[in-house]
């Protein structure tokens, strides 16, 4: 590890320990210094709990972050919202990982990576940031900083998911009892299955393999949404289940 990636890693780590936000040290040159990071944090608090992956569009060259070790929490969720720097609620599509695939360098075909996928679940992120100015602050840091994940919020099973009308899934917001979000579709991939396979291939060649027990989740639904402690939120895919929080 580098001095500069050793230094990035270390303040995310105070960040993250002490509760206090940092302002970004410097700038990362390139992806492999941000996996760097990102790899550096998770190897210091414990065994990664699975991935976030995220495309914007249905060609795009998705977005990789842990879920660190202590992300995964059971639905209805409890969160001391008065101690997070901001609250901020995506409904999602994630998976649960069932089999092993050890590190390697040859690629993992798609069917491959689907094999070692059990059950989709109903997902709610949960968002936090360890960076000050994280508003004006380069991609690539908020990347490093796990795309500001601060939890995953596991929700109802979904048995059936390989059948599924991705693009005209209804999705649902709900806050403190109000709807704020009631569409068809929302996911800038369209199709979560391909950031899900694109994850497994890519963790499996780039950050030591995937096992059993973790989970992936794959973009947002609904937009980032932030809200202030004492929030109640739920997020429904209408006819399949849903997940809720409080803050």
């Amino acid at each position: 590890m580098t001095p500069d990636i050793s230094h990035a890693v270390q303040t995310l780590l105070d960040a993250r320990r002490s509760g206090r936000q940092v302002a970004v040290p410097f700038a990362l040159p390139d992806r492999a210094a941000v996996y760097a990071v990102q790899d550096g944090v998770a190897k210091a608090i414990g065994l990664v709990a699975g991935w976030k992956v995220g495309a914007r569009t249905p060609t795009a060259e998705p977005n990789p972050a842990p879920l660190l070790a202590g992300a995964l929490v059971t639905s209805p969720a409890q969160f001391d919202g008065k101690a997070m720097h901001m609250i901020g609620v995506e409904v999602e599509i994630s998976f649960h990982i069932v089999r092993d695939i050890a590190a390697r360098t040859a690629p993992v075909g798609r069917d491959e990576a689907l094999a070692a996928v059990g059950d989709a679940f109903v997902g709610m992120e949960v968002v936090d940031t360890r960076l000050a100015d994280f508003k004006s602050a380069d991609p690539e840091w908020l990347l490093a900083d796990n795309q500001m994940n601060h939890a995953l919020v596991i929700g109802d099973s979904i048995k059936d998911w390989k059948s599924l009308d991705w693009p005209n899934l209804q999705v649902r917001q709900t806050i403190d009892g109000k709807v704020e979000v009631d569409q068809k579709g929302g996911l800038g991939a369209v199709d979560p299955v391909r950031p899900l396979a694109w994850m497994i291939d890519h963790a499996v060649r780039r950050r030591g393999g995937i096992r059993a027990g973790q989970a992936i989740t794959t973009g947002s639904w609904t937009g980032l949404r932030y809200y202030p402690p004492g929030t109640k939120a739920r997020g429904e895919f209408v006819g399949l289940g849903g997940v809720e929080a409080t803050f």
